[in-house]
């Protein structure tokens, strides 16, 4: 169930700075035909935070604007404070973003994960190593997870989905942005992933982009709704 109801950005109660961990404001990102968002304001702290809007080029835009994945034309984005995108990437992990970590069919669950692993091993430096907690447990959960020698290819959309969590997970950020919800095609096995990413959610900031409501079951969240210029 949500927290508040849907927060249309343009109308949003003003949150102070310092309550929040992302605050957007007057965010737009010009595309090669026009703005893809434009004005937007978000102010999202701790927990589950869906944001509302068409799926497509304009909702993957914002999320990694918001990620610090891509300049904004205008408007300033800030993560805790932080207002650079390298900054910003520092505090942020994306997953389930098309073009982007997309997972070769053609390998097995062990060997992303030890690949990931062993890319992020240089990011922790020599006095920290990189996490080497079991990811899939904390992100699957009670839902059946993948065996080591499955291979990317045999998995559904679900497992896939929770298994590029997982993988970015492993970087230990305070910050999960993740691509749009509907690419778990069954209503119910969405459900499913939703009620996941509520229990992520209860040790980090989780933000999902969503096409439809998560409807009166999910966990608790809030919705934002931004402002958009057309459709894709």
């Amino acid at each position: 169930m949500s927290r508040h109801a849907a927060v249309n950005t343009a109308q949003a109660r003003p949150v102070a700075d310092g309550d929040a961990i992302i605050v957007s404001r007057g965010l737009t990102f010009d595309g090669e035909h026009g703005p893809l968002f434009r004005d937007v304001d978000l102010d999202i702290d701790r927990g589950l935070h869906a944001v509302h809007m068409p799926g497509g080029h304009s909702q993957k835009a914002l999320l990694l604007t918001l990620a610090g994945r891509l300049k904004p034309s205008a408007g300033t984005v800030a993560v805790f404070g932080e207002t650079a995108p390298r900054a910003i990437r520092r505090h942020c992990a994306i997953a389930a973003f098309g073009d982007i970590d997309d997972l070769d069919e053609a390998v097995t669950v062990k060997t992303v994960v030890t690949e990931q692993r062993r890319w992020l091993a240089p990011l922790f430096g020599r006095s920290r190593e990189p996490s080497h907690r079991d990811v899939l447990a904390e992100v699957f959960g009670d839902i059946p997870r993948p065996a080591p020698t499955d291979y990317i290819g045999d998995m559904g959309d679900l497992e896939t989905f929770l298994l590029q969590i997982a993988l970015a997970l492993c970087s230990d950020r305070p910050v999960l942005v993740v691509g749009d919800l509907e690419q778990v095609r069954d209503s119910g096995r969405r459900a499913q992933a939703v009620q996941r990413l509520g229990v992520i959610a209860a040790d980090r900031l989780v933000v999902v982009g969503v096409t439809n409501s998560l409807g009166d079951q999910a966990p608790e969240h809030e919705v934002h709704i931004p402002n958009i210029a057309g459709k894709d």
